[in-house]
């Protein structure tokens, strides 16, 4: 009865091996399945990773052709004389510079010429007229005279005053008028010139702000490049 028993022990041990044997195949089977699996989802990522490179190095190359092509109005020329003449740019070269008003003649320049001669003829008169009036050479008649040649003289040169203000004034104005006249050519330049800063400094704003947006742009699609490869990248680590 002993043998039989052994032989049923040996009997049951092998089957325990059989079945062991079969479930670590088993095991191991799944576990080359899943690898598999795995690497199969690691190349189809990296794969994906690939297009999406592609892809968004086809994007930022039709974004730099965009504005290759689109341009500005302005140009890096523009920008340089910009600044050139901003720098270059100062208000005082454009008022105008002027010497203080000069004026050398006088009362007397405009005093009648023949002044000794109309007061020698006033005098002569005046006594002419005295001895005619029977007052001869009294002190009555001289006061007359002396009174006639003054009042002559006061309007000679009252007359000489009056001329002498008007050309004064006359030479003022046109001094004034000079200064005015080269002030206004001076205001029409630097109206041009501030017209041409103020345009250049359109130009190179439009320039600049082309620039700015194509680098806002393209740095845009880095960006998005560079969290797309951050995803796939994660997605892969997750795999190991």
């Amino acid at each position: 009865m002993a043998i039989p028993v052994a032989a049923a022990l040996l009997a049951s041990a092998a089957a325990s091996l059989y079945s062991a044997n079969k479930q670590s195949q088993a095991s191991e089977e799944a576990t080359e399945k899943e690898y598999e699996a795995r690497m199969q989802a690691l190349a189809e990522l990296r794969k994906q990773g690939q297009i999406t490179d592609t892809e968004y190095n086809n994007m930022l190359s039709e974004v730099q052709d965009y504005y290759a092509q689109r341009g500005s109005l302005g140009t890096i020329e523009d920008v340089n004389n910009y600044k050139a003449d901003i720098e270059g740019y100062n208000p005082e070269d454009y008022v105008y510079d002027f010497d203080e008003f000069s004026y050398d003649k006088t009362k007397e320049d405009f005093l009648n010429p023949y002044y000794s001669k109309i007061i020698g003829d006033t005098r002569n008169q005046l006594q002419h007229s005295a001895a005619g009036a029977g007052l001869g050479r009294g002190t009555g008649a001289a006061l007359n005279i002396a009174k006639g040649v003054a009042e002559k003289e006061d309007e000679l040169y009252k007359t000489a005053l009056e001329e002498y203000n008007q050309d004064r004034d006359f030479e003022y104005q046109k001094y004034a008028d000079a200064i005015t006249n080269n002030q206004n050519k001076l205001n029409a330049i630097r109206s041009g010139v501030q017209y041409k800063i103020g345009l250049e400094g359109d130009l190179a704003n439009d320039y600049y702000d082309t620039q700015d947006q194509a680098m806002e742009d393209a740095l845009k699609v880095k960006q998005d490049q560079l969290n797309a490869k951050t995803a796939y990248t994660t997605a892969i680590t997750g795999l190991y």
